[in-house]
């Protein structure tokens, strides 16, 4: 059994690791996008006294993805922005604690995110939203949170697994 339990592990988080690399090539694909899409429309605003048609719907989606994207590689690698306030007054123990208590924190704030994207998403797949300016589904960018999220939820299990063995 323990053969087994680790080898269902390790297939685990080689699906994990390819999905961080999915999300974060996307989410980098958004960022070239953006930056170009706004480099563009900049200089059209210069050259030719008009900006590009959609330029805000695309920058607000191409950003949404490259945040929540980005999500679950910051909690892998755990590079969240931290404030050592209480470290230096707490034994190891202690600080181990505190990491355990904010993973707990992080997974249960994203599982309320995840509940609370849901009905949204549904809706705006039922309804048919779409950006003005651009032919862009809503949905897709929530189902985008959605699924960032479900993997962030992921990569914060691994880690109190992990945790929680030491």
């Amino acid at each position: 059994p323990c053969a087994r339990e680790q080898g269902w592990q390790m297939i685990y988080l080689k699906l994990q690791r390819l999905a961080l690399q999915a999300l974060t090539a996307v989410g980098s694909i958004a960022l070239v996008v953006m930056t170009a899409w706004t480099v563009v429309d900049v200089a059209s605003r210069h050259v030719v006294a008009q900006p590009l048609r959609g330029s805000i719907d695309l920058v607000e989606s191409a950003l949404v993805l490259v945040v929540f994207l980005a999500l679950p590689t910051c909690f892998e690698r755990e590079e969240q922005i931290t404030v050592d306030v209480l470290d230096h007054a707490l034994k190891p123990r202690g600080v181990q604690v505190l990491k355990l208590l904010a993973s707990l924190a992080a997974l249960a704030f994203t599982g309320l995110l995840v509940y609370a994207m849901w009905q949204p998403m549904v809706d705006a797949f039922r309804f048919e939203d779409r950006k003005p300016d651009l032919p862009i589904a809503t949905w897709w960018l929530l189902a985008a949170i959605e699924v960032s999220m479900l993997t962030t939820a992921a990569v914060l299990l691994s880690m109190l697994a992990s945790q929680a063995k030491r």
